[in-house]
């Protein structure tokens, strides 16, 4: 799937609202997500009756009808659910972009999150109300059981650390600025300093993937209100416009049977996104702020690279002191200010829409890039991946 709105500036985001994000929030998915659709809602000035088009996703039980029921939404004319993991947040924001755009819906609310995983012993059953997930088929049934689906990320990692001599600092720099950003951040979820050595020294997840280069698992929704440039003039804050979004899957369809260990499906619709936007004139270089797919550093790095932003196999001379950081005089996008999923909390990608959105709108407080114009937000993982540009409307 692909969007192409370029300098007609068709579809925007007007407001950003946020849940809590904690390790254990005693509540359930549908109140997170009310939670953070009403205060996107009130954040663009409106009420639940001017909402008439909701996206949602299947990802962390969240059930849309109970959703639409909660926020009061009685004239809902576009609705969509999506499915595929990693990419639903960004994927989600193309079709609502496209809903908006051609009349489906005039003010669409896209709202996506996580609940933490718990298991048996869990004093509360996160399915409690809800059907039980269905059971895995295909050429998911042997890995997914077993932990393979993420796990098989570390092949990837370990194949780009000898294919091109990176050290475990390389991804210890992405762990680092995550947290150094979240300090900033009053809703992340790790906020605590974090040095090289805490990094280097840390207990295996599975070699080389140590603690710190996994994302945090919380509780926690985030949500935007979009519509056109036209009613967006009436609203309270500067509009964010949608230039461009791509979704690719790449040659193959299941992570663990990838053809090619040294690149990720990002590299297609990084290579898509760009070739949309190519009328806007808007180049890598051009992006102040990168909110990137973190749910393991070796992630950041391959969109990195297939963004443009740093070249493939030059992250271990790139990605070394303050490079990227807020207050940083060197070259490239302030990279995940708000902490990324690795520090303020893996809500699967859609707490970087909430940020992109906020920097472009200049209101991110500590954490504000300085004159913050463009941005890119990614989402995905292996196979499934989506990225989207980003402008803000003056």
């Amino acid at each position: 799937m692909k969007l192409n709105l370029g300098d007609q500036k068709n579809a925007c985001i007007v407001g950003v609202g946020r849940s809590i994000i904690s390790r254990d929030s005693g509540k359930t998915a549908t109140t997170l997500a009310t939670d953070a659709c009403v205060a996107a809602i009130q954040d663009a000035g409106l009420t639940s009756a001017d909402i008439n088009g909701l996206a949602t996703n299947e990802m962390g039980l969240l059930n849309g009808y109970q959703l639409r029921e909660s926020l009061g939404l009685s004239n809902v004319s576009w609705y969509g659910q999506m499915g595929l993991p990693q990419v639903t947040a960004t994927f989600s924001m193309i079709e609502a972009a496209m809903a908006v755009e051609y009349g489906a819906s005039t003010y669409a609310v896209v709202v996506m999150g996580a609940m933490k995983p718990r298991g048996n012993g869990s004093r509360r059953d996160p399915f409690a109300g809800m059907p039980r997930p269905p059971r895995i088929g295909g050429e998911g049934q042997w890995s997914a059981p077993f932990g393979g689906n993420g796990f098989s990320f570390v092949h990837w990692m370990s194949r780009y650390m000898w294919k091109y001599g990176a050290p475990r600092e390389t991804f210890g720099h992405i762990a680092l600025t995550a947290r150094k950003h979240a300090a900033d951040n009053a809703g992340a979820s790790a906020r605590g300093p974090l040095t090289m050595d805490e990094y280097l020294n840390a207990r295996w997840i599975s070699k080389p993937f140590c603690l710190f280069d996994c994302d945090y698992p919380v509780d926690g929704y985030a949500a935007v209100v979009i519509t056109t440039p036209d009613r967006a003039r009436h609203l309270p804050h500067r509009p964010v416009s949608i230039i461009a979004g791509s979704q690719k899957t790449g040659p193959r369809t299941e992570t663990m049977l990838w053809d090619d260990m040294s690149n990720m499906g990002a590299t297609y619709c990084s290579r898509e996104m760009w070739e949309l936007a190519a009328g806007t004139g808007i180049r890598p270089e051009d992006v102040q702020v990168a909110c990137l797919y973190d749910g393991f550093t070796i992630l950041t790095v391959n969109w990195l690279e297939a963004l443009g932003f740093i070249n493939v196999g030059e992250a271990k001379d790139v990605l070394v002191g303050d490079a990227m950081q807020l207050g940083s005089s060197g070259p490239g996008p302030v990279l995940n200010p708000n902490g990324g999923m690795l520090s303020e909390g893996r809500v699967h990608g859609m707490g970087f829409v909430a940020e992109a959105a906020d920097q472009l709108m200049g209101r991110s407080g500590a954490r504000q890039v300085p004159d913050a114009r463009i941005a890119v937000v990614s989402n995905g993982a292996g196979v499934q991946n989506c990225s989207m540009l980003l402008k803000a409307l003056v």
